[in-house]
């Protein structure tokens, strides 16, 4: 602990500094009010009694309601700055004129109905206006220092400042009160405190780069409306003002009938002082305590979700204790006890965070809105409320409740009150979510609508070129990416002067089966290039079912593939003139065409079979099997929602080739719900090649079913890392869509339990790694990227156990650059995760956390630390994973470990394309051989997924 605290106030660091001046400033403030308060009280109760408070009560919200709106237009103009210094020395000087007024009009006090009859009363409610707006300033200032994670982590220790100011106040209070001259000289003490604050903040502006308007800003026509209006409007705000109000009622309350119990057994203002005095020295002293220990560690191990319910339950609990034993002094005190203890500690840090998610922009007025206007107006409804439940109030006779009914009365606010912070609990989880997810779905859309509308005009531009070679580079574009919406332009291309031209675009358009073309196709049937006259004849085959015979004997010349091209579509296509057996023998010749024209046979054999679906599917295998990716890309195409055994395990088998793994898995997923069980067993069986594996979850995530989610659900236990990180993802998107399918939990959590060894694990094999390859080296920037394909898998399975997309959200918030956005992304996490997995989970994305801090804390989780590079290495290559074995090869050879060879050795005959070359490389770097090959670091790696 007393490291910890000897870190955070570490003046040689920047969040040092910060820590030191909010610390002070909050302690001098805390120590300034609450040095005021025995003195305000003692005055105030010797000169009226205890029940005259309500009117008190009742006249700071109507004070200040004339103040904030002045204060608020100053500020705006000179800066928040300068007016936090000034309004400090604007409060010592009048209590300097207090001193002056108590001093030396002393008799004109006593004579009853005088003007300084009244000056205890107007000293009260000053106390409690500066009691409003010092703590608001002091905090802000904090606010502005911190975000939402640094304050969570040292909120609680800024708030053992209150708790030090407590004790020195009550110090103050007791041995200076007699030694001094009495109550009134005291003034002069508390003068002097609050110029020691305005001094402190001075200095701490000057020093630290604190956000927030320095210099003259414009000023808003209705501050206050417009904060009003932005609070009404939000739910999260409402529920905020609504807990503040209840909170400054029971407070109130609990204050007056401390005031109460007190004026009934005392009556000497100095002894008042005292009594004020030791009581808060005491209650200092132990919040210090309980603060060092308690407040920091309660805020980070429970969140607030916990804390921001322990000073209700703990007022209710003593005010149940105050209707049980109304006549005991002890139950006043431990009520008011648990009152300023909590209040000025655990709940103030708590109450703090609840702004941290707003905009900055909106923070600081909103906060002076809620701290000042609705608290005060919640005084002076409860002190009309008290006073109609004691003495009265002005021309209503009161109930004359004593300790115990108004006690009876503040348990009904309390409940509300702890009703009303719970529901704000999830409200405050709600708009962290909210603001990441805008954050993600900004980041994620926004860059792509003007990307694609700027490709797709760029490509419009060219297809409209008047040079050639643009057309040319446009028609490229889109046999890679499709039409994209420029069927007008490439139709127009069917009149272009070139011939190569006219007649790529005649194959697109009839690859996209565009009918509206077929007069023109009609009339290239005569066009001078052999080329476009070949091609315009299959398409009047194709698609406008013309006998090729008839057109052959007018066209002429037509190249041999299209003669037997368009004889088979002709004699396939459905109608009197079909003959399969002959198109057979056509389609078969073509099929097996291994000639100078073999390509251009089997592509046209493929478009053709795409006519008779189901019928030549023994034909369709072979061109599925093609060796040219764009022959058997077509047959892909040309298959049907008839499902054949031996076309489905062509598709399955075309699932491993990169180039037509897509476009199968589109066909596949085509079969529905029919062909889910095949899928399973694919997925699940280990003699499958496990490139087909890999591609199983694609096509059940296109299937789109909750027969196919339950597959996915049992493929989660996968040994290849690849094939599980796709499961987890596929799972991931279908459960958003079928989130009635049960996921059985402990089976999720088995293998997050997994993922997270796993992860810690890869940081004890980084620690001996960081210590002999640089930074940059390629071996280690892979292992990094090993890394975070693990903590993407551990952020699906947790989105698999928390519905909606909250964990997407926090999952980009802490990647972001943004600091505001990772760390409201941590909170996030910090609320909703279950404290044994927070433990483990936010350690290792957060930014505070060292490397060295998740490595010790790996060694403690996992056991088995490694010491050297060669252990490290060692487990690379004995992982299961093919990504870390190719790692582990490479960095055998970057460091030359002679004594890893053998292992090497085994690798050199694995399946895995990428470990055998770099196995290779390693062994050629470990011979000495010079060798200029880059081991193949990157490929194959999976990319997040959304």
């Amino acid at each position: 602990m007393v490291w910890r605290v000897r870190r955070y106030f570490d003046v040689r660091s920047g969040e040092g500094r910060r820590v030191l001046f909010s610390f002070l400033y909050v302690a001098v403030v805390a120590a300034s009010f609450l040095l005021a308060r025995p003195i305000r009280n003692a005055l105030f109760l010797q000169q009226y009694g205890a029940y005259a408070l309500v009117y008190v009560y009742a006249s700071v919200p109507i004070i200040l309601s004339l103040f904030v709106p002045i204060y608020a237009r100053i500020a705006a103009r000179v800066g928040s700055r300068t007016m936090a210094v000034a309004t400090l020395v604007f409060f010592s000087s009048n209590v300097v004129l207090f001193w002056y007024a108590f001093r030396f009009h002393a008799g004109a006090i006593a004579v009853r109905g005088s003007m300084a009859w009244y000056l205890p009363g107007a000293f009260y409610v000053w106390v409690n206006c500066f009691g409003v707006i010092a703590p608001v300033q002091a905090w802000s200032f904090a606010n502005l220092l911190f975000d939402t994670r640094q304050a969570r982590r040292l909120f609680g220790l800024i708030a053992v400042g209150a708790s030090l100011g407590s004790i020195g106040a009550g110090l103050l209070a007791r041995v200076l009160v007699r030694p001094i001259g009495g109550t009134v000289n005291m003034l002069l003490v508390l003068a002097g405190l609050i110029l020691s604050a305005a001094v402190i903040v001075a200095i701490a502006y000057m020093q630290l780069h604190v956000g927030g308007p320095a210099r003259r800003t414009r000023v808003p026509r209705h501050p206050l409306g417009d904060s009003l209006r932005r609070i009404t409007g939000s739910t999260y705000l409402r529920f905020m003002a609504a807990m503040v109000f209840l909170a400054a009622i029971t407070t109130q309350w609990i204050t007056f009938q401390l005031n109460l119990a007190a004026s009934q057994r005392i009556a000497d203002a100095d002894t008042l002082v005292r009594f004020f005095g030791t009581f808060n020295f005491a209650l200092g002293a132990v919040s210090f305590v309980l603060q060092l220990a308690l407040v920091g560690p309660a805020l980070r191990r429970f969140g607030l979700g916990v804390t921001i319910l322990v000073l209700p339950v703990a007022l209710a609990t003593g005010s149940f204790t105050m209707v049980l034993v109304p006549a005991a002094l002890w139950t006043v005190l431990l009520t008011s006890s648990l009152d300023q203890g909590l209040r000025f500690s655990l709940d103030k840090a708590t109450y703090e965070l609840l702004y941290l998610p707003l905009p900055p922009a909106q923070r600081a007025q909103i906060k002076a809105t809620i701290d000042i206007v609705v608290s005060r107006v919640a005084d002076a409804v409860a002190a009309v409320l008290l006073g109609l439940a004691t003495e009265g109030f002005l021309v209503f006779h009161g109930l004359r409740f004593g300790v115990r009914g108004t006690a009876a009365l503040n348990l009904g606010f309390l409940v509300a009150w702890i009703a009303v912070a719970t529901r704000l609990r999830a409200e405050y989880v709600r708009t962290i979510q909210s603001s990441i997810h805008r954050h993600r779905i900004a980041s994620e859309h926004a860059p792509d609508v003007p990307l694609d509308r700027s490709a797709a005009s760029m490509l419009a531009q060219k297809l409209v070129s008047e040079d050639p070679s643009d057309v040319r580079y446009a028609l490229d574009w889109l046999d890679a990416q499709g039409m994209m919406g420029l069927d007008r332009q490439v139709r127009q291309l069917l009149s272009h002067h070139e011939a190569d031209i006219r007649r790529r675009a005649l194959t697109k358009l009839s690859a996209a089966r565009d009918t509206s073309i077929s007069r023109r196709a009609m009339e290239m049937l005569r066009d001078p290039d052999l080329g476009v006259r070949t091609e315009a004849l299959l398409y009047v085959t194709r698609e406008m079912r013309v006998d090729p015979v008839r057109q052959l004997e007018e066209l002429g010349d037509v190249e041999d593939f299209s003669i037997r091209a368009g004889m088979a579509a002709f004699l396939a296509s459905p109608g009197p003139s079909q003959n399969l057996d002959a198109a057979r023998v056509l389609l078969e010749a073509m099929t097996r065409s291994a000639d100078d024209d073999g390509v251009r046979d089997r592509l046209q054999a493929a478009r053709v079979l795409s006519l008779v679906p189901g019928v030549f599917t023994d034909l369709l295998v072979l061109l599925i099997e093609d060796d040219d990716e764009t022959v058997a890309l077509q047959a892909i195409q040309a298959t049907s929602v008839v499902m054949r055994d031996e076309v489905v395990d062509a598709l399955l088998a075309a699932l491993s080739r990169p180039g037509l793994a897509g476009d199968a898995a589109e066909r596949l997923a085509r079969y529905g719900n029919a062909i889910v069980p095949r899928l399973a067993r694919s997925l699940h069986d280990e003699q499958t090649a496990v490139t087909i594996r890999r591609e199983v979850p694609q096509v059940l995530v296109r299937i789109g079913t909750p027969v196919a989610l339950e597959v996915l659900i049992e493929g989660l236990l996968q040994s290849d890392v690849t094939l599980r990180q796709r499961v987890i993802a596929s799972l991931n998107k279908l459960h958003d869509v079928h989130p009635e399918v049960h996921i059985d939990g402990q089976l999720v959590e088995l293998v997050l339990a997994a993922e997270i060894a796993g992860h810690y694990r890869s940081y004890q094999v980084l620690a001996p790694l960081r210590e002999h390859l640089k930074d940059d080296d390629p071996g280690l920037e892979g292992f990094r990227r090993s890394m975070d394909q693990e903590l993407e898998r551990i952020f699906r399975l947790m989105g698999l156990l928390i519905p909606g997309p909250g964990l997407h959200d926090a999952y980009a918030g802490v990647r972001s650059g943004n600091p505001t956005v990772r760390e409201n992304a941590l909170e996030y996490l910090d609320n909703v995760l279950k404290p044994d997995l927070r433990r483990l989970v936010l350690p290792l994305i957060d930014s505070h956390v060292t490397i060295e801090e998740r490595i010790v804390i790996a060694n403690q989780l996992v056991g088995a630390p490694l010491e050297t590079a060669e252990q490290a290495i060692t487990t690379l290559l004995a992982s299961e994973d093919s990504w870390l074995r190719a790692c582990g090869a490479y960095a055998v050879g970057a460091l030359r470990l002679h004594n890893l060879e053998p292992d090497l050795q085994k690798l050199a005959d694995t399946p895995d394309a990428a470990i055998r070359e770099t196995v290779q490389v390693a062994l050629h770097r470990l011979s000495g051989e010079p060798d200029t090959t880059q081991a193949p670091i990157g490929v194959g790696m999976e990319s997040g997924v959304g």
